[in-house]
């Protein structure tokens, strides 16, 4: 085999790839919406081939659904499929935070607190968006610091789910300032080594994405497809 190029730039699809995925975890396209690959190319300033291929590697990770006939559409969870999904977080970030205590305990809390801060400020400000990343940024430390490869790869599958759910769910300042509190209770259980009660915050304040995402499909159901971030 030939040897790659290692200044090679990514490609128009990667690139495609990761702009769709931005939109759609920072909640710019919403969870269910159709996607039209012209409207795509157009916005993106590229051809159709690259909004194809990015379409197709977003689908491979449970972002984008595609359907024969139908078209391309922005993934939309069941309430079972949250349900899941928040059973899997429980199961991973907790793990993962026993394990970033054992071998990067530190490290963990200065990146726990640097979160909290910026979610803080974001908060202050009304900045939704910067709130939700931040908001990941404190659940990533747990991941980034727990040094097991393969625990990680697994969370990533579904990081972009993730992701994307807690932009639709954080929009209230209600919500946000619960969080907030949640966070505080962490950090502050990690930085004494209480990891027991740790543990049980970290996994109800998981949970709640399930309930809180329950709440909007009902809002959904009952008051039209623009009451989700209204009243998530």
């Amino acid at each position: 085999m030939r040897p790659l190029e290692q200044s090679r730039r990514p490609s128009l699809a990667v690139i495609a790839a990761e702009k769709i995925r931005e939109a759609i975890v920072t909640g710019e396209l919403a969870l269910g919406e159709a996607l039209s690959e012209d409207r795509l190319a157009l916005t993106l300033g590229v051809s159709r081939t690259p909004v194809r291929e990015a379409l197709t590697s977003l689908q491979l990770q449970g972002l984008i659904n595609i359907f024969p006939q139908r078209g391309s559409f922005v993934f939309h969870p069941s309430e079972s499929d949250v349900a899941e999904l928040c059973e899997f977080r429980g199961m991973a970030e907790t793990r993962a935070m026993w394990l970033a205590h054992a071998r990067g305990r530190d490290r963990t809390l200065e990146q726990l607190r640097q979160a909290q801060a910026d979610m803080e400020a974001a908060v202050e400000d009304g900045n939704d968006r910067a709130s939700a990343q931040a908001d990941a940024a404190f659940h990533d430390a747990f991941l980034s610091n727990c040094g097991n490869q393969f625990l990680v790869q697994a969370y990533g599958l579904i990081s972009g789910r993730i992701s994307a759910v807690r932009s639709l769910l954080l929009h209230p300042q209600a919500i946000r300032s619960r969080s907030l509190d949640d966070h505080r209770e962490i950090i502050e259980a990690f930085e004494a080594s209480d990891l027991f009660r740790a543990e049980a915050v970290l996994a109800a304040h998981i949970m709640k994405m399930r309930v809180g995402y329950s709440e909007a499909k009902r809002a959904d159901l009952a008051g039209g497809s623009n009451s989700h971030r209204r009243s998530a």
